[in-house]
């Protein structure tokens, strides 16, 4: 691939944290398709893992159905119904949690069953029925931890057949 100056330009603003541009304010707010969703998702499902597919879909009124398909192949597929339920809170606790909306105390069992918590990717982890996800930790696994310093808030919300992050952030 030939040398691309401009992001030669923006490596080196990063790796300097950005002070060459201190003062920057930015508010964006990214609508992502369903299908760039999955297609992220089915990315980041590691080889020989747990999971043989993941279908992300968003529904109105910040909620989730969410299909994921175990590799074994004598274990279901199992649907799941989540809800937004808290924001992450930037810096200090960047997690979103999301809430089973549906499953309820079948879900106990489905996990008892099936191997659940092994099924989830890096910084996704269970906690009764919610489901955490650690932005600073996944950002951090794929490489753009440092990127995170400069986030003040970021807001997920969906609507049908997308996901809408809104971020502000800023270079000090």
């Amino acid at each position: 691939m030939p040398n691309n100056p401009f992001l030669e330009i923006f490596n080196h603003l990063q790796s300097t944290g950005f002070r060459d541009v201190a003062g920057t304010r930015l508010s964006a707010t990214f609508p992502i398709s369903e299908r760039l969703i999955n297609e992220v998702v089915a990315a980041a499902i590691p080889r020989g893992g747990h999971v043989r597919d993941a279908q992300v879909h968003p529904e109105p009124g910040n909620r989730f159905s969410v299909r994921v398909a175990p590799r074994a192949a004598l274990l279901p597929s199992l649907t799941l119904k989540l809800a937004i339920e808290r924001q992450p809170e930037f810096p200090g606790n960047p997690v979103l949690v999301l809430r089973m909306a549906k499953m309820g105390g079948l879900f106990g069992m489905a996990s008892a069953a099936l191997p659940i918590a092994g099924m989830l990717p890096p910084g996704v982890r269970l906690d009764g029925e919610r489901i955490l996800v650690d932005i600073r930790a996944m950002a951090a696994h794929r490489g753009f931890g440092d990127l995170l310093a400069h986030v003040k808030q970021l807001q997920v919300s969906t609507d049908a057949g997308r996901v809408l992050v809104q971020v502000d952030a800023g270079v000090d």
